[in-house]
């Protein structure tokens, strides 16, 4: 039954391991919070970057708008100066 025993050398291991455990716990839990803390700075940052992402892409739209809205401008302009040199400089014959 020397299996059984118990030694001084085998109590004070055991009181190692279990001190050890628990700190390696709060080690890890202290690293996890201060990861949380890092991950929820992040996810603000990447709300208020959205935000400015989706604002860059309204005005991107509002500037192609503009675009197609002057060169329909232009055409018509172009069409009405062909119609008008037309009656003004009538085709020699």
């Amino acid at each position: 039954m020397e299996f059984f025993t118990v030694t001084l050398g085998n109590l004070l291991s055991a009181i190692a391991f279990i001190i050890g455990g628990v700190s390696f716990a709060y080690t890890i839990r202290g690293d996890v919070k201060s990861a949380v803390l890092r991950l929820d700075n992040v996810e603000r940052e990447l709300h208020e970057l959205r935000k400015v992402v989706v604002s860059i892409a309204r005005q991107e739209e509002r500037m192609n708008a503009i675009d197609q809205r002057l060169l329909a401008q232009g055409q018509r302009m172009d069409d009405c100066v062909r119609r008008l040199d037309r009656y003004l400089d009538p085709p020699l014959k």
